[in-house]
């Protein structure tokens, strides 16, 4: 048989220097006299010629223009958007829901932890889910409602209620919201109440509080 060359294929069709020929366990794909696309003897591509790549690269396109080159895959980790919220102790009456103070940040990515103004604010956009853990305690009293509540700009957006027989002790809540930030102004607070008139009670530091990015909007 005919080996061949690039320039002049053993197999072609009216085009004299594009076709196919071959080699020592080799078979090479020609156009226009280069060759383009080699198969070896153990299956390995070679592009432009004998260029088989190393281990893990991965034929990238050069546009419509061009041919493919062997190339390195980038990869990245998406960023993760988070904060985790301590919150201080704070006194409720029966006057309706006040805010719940945040003592401090116990770990956070692309979310401002807001002690002054005690609210979480997303600097990333997108559909986050909110989590808020109250523990209540109490003393001298008992037979009444506690309410808390996630706050998006001053809105409410979930609630849950407790109902407490016990005359003191504690008792754990727990509230989750979806929220939808734009990653600028909005912002989430946590406020709770009770129910009981002329008592306090108080939402403790073993409260918590954390948000996460679910998704983008």
């Amino acid at each position: 048989g005919v080996d061949g060359s690039a320039s002049a294929p053993a197999l072609t069709g009216t085009d004299a220097n594009t076709g196919i020929n071959f080699g020592a366990d080799v078979i090479d794909l020609s156009t226009g006299g280069s060759s383009r696309f080699k198969v070896g003897a153990a299956g390995q591509l070679g592009v432009a010629g004998a260029n088989y790549g190393t281990s893990g690269q991965a034929l990238l396109s050069q546009g419509a223009s061009a041919a493919p080159q062997w190339g390195n895959v980038s990869s990245s980790s998406p960023s993760e958007n988070y904060a985790f919220a301590n919150m201080s102790t704070t006194s409720f009456n029966n006057s309706g829901y006040q805010i719940h103070g945040i003592a401090g940040n116990s770990g956070s990515n692309g979310v401002t932890v807001d002690t002054t103004n005690e609210r979480l604010t997303p600097t990333v956009a997108g559909i986050y889910y909110v989590v808020y853990n109250v523990v209540w305690s109490h003393s001298g009293f008992s037979g009444f409602t506690a309410y808390n509540g996630i706050y998006k700009n001053g809105g409410q957006q979930a609630r849950t209620t407790i109902a407490i027989y016990d005359s003191d002790g504690t008792k754990t809540n727990t509230v989750f919201a979806r929220v939808t930030v734009d990653g600028s102004s909005d912002y989430i607070d946590f406020r709770s109440y009770h129910n009981k008139s002329a008592q306090n009670a108080s939402c403790t530091n073993l409260s918590r509080a954390f948000m996460f990015k679910l998704k983008d909007n």
